[in-house]
């Protein structure tokens, strides 16, 4: 195999980096100490090679500014909301559990402000319900289908102008923003211009409080 060149490998350890990606569009890098951490961290070499491959990655993102201007207008636009006591359910991907599903939602939708979201993979179904339909769904799909259930859980769904369908970027930075404080999504549900994660109930509050910052 050929081996890669010093702006190569500098290239690819700074798309690897999304904050290295950030100062770079801002232009608050110091290129001497970022070319000795990815010589660090890669079989890079050739210090000035690797600043110069910065700088010019640097200059390949100028058109990010305006980019991130569409993102931030996108933000400021959206509006968030709270739920809490939710339950997720794991069951088969089966014929059987969608026509167990199906009438399962026939009640729910039938009780007022309940909800219930289905997303199919290939081999799995993940269920978001309120917690006082768990009881009767797990009940219903049965130990042969339920692989796992969870409750005591909370999503927060941000709504967001048809903008958001067309900005790239928007929905990495709630995920990030979630990530960088130390919350997990247990399940991130996309639906045209609303944006729904799934988090422990205990970081509810939180989870919450950092998506509301970001669009006020």
């Amino acid at each position: 195999m050929t081996e890669k060149t010093s702006a190569e490998i500098t290239r690819e350890y700074i798309s690897q980096h999304p904050s290295i990606v950030d100062c770079l569009c801002y232009d608050v890098v110091n290129f001497s100490a970022l070319a000795r951490k990815i010589m660090e961290e890669t079989p890079a070499k050739n210090e000035e090679a690797v600043m110069i491959a910065c700088r010019r990655f640097q200059v390949e993102l100028q058109g990010r500014r305006s980019k991130e201007i569409d993102v931030i207008s996108t933000l400021s636009n959206s509006r968030v909301k709270l739920k809490s006591k939710v339950s997720l359910v794991n069951a088969r991907n089966e014929p059987r559990a969608h026509q167990i599903l199906q009438r399962i939602q026939q009640n729910i939708v039938s009780k007022k402000n309940s909800m219930l979201t289905v997303q199919q993979g290939s081999r799995v179904l993940t269920i978001i319900l309120d917690e006082e339909n768990l009881a009767e769904t797990v009940s219903a799909l049965g130990k042969e289908l339920v692989l796992n259930s969870r409750n005591r859980l909370g999503e927060i769904t941000v709504e967001s102008p048809e903008a958001i369908v067309e900005t790239p970027g928007v929905l990495t930075r709630f995920s990030s923003v979630l990530s960088e404080a130390g919350i997990n999504c247990l399940e991130v549900v996309s639906c045209n211009t609303e944006s729904t994660f799934v988090v422990a109930e205990q970081d509810l509050v939180r989870a919450y409080n950092l998506l509301s910052s970001l669009v006020s």
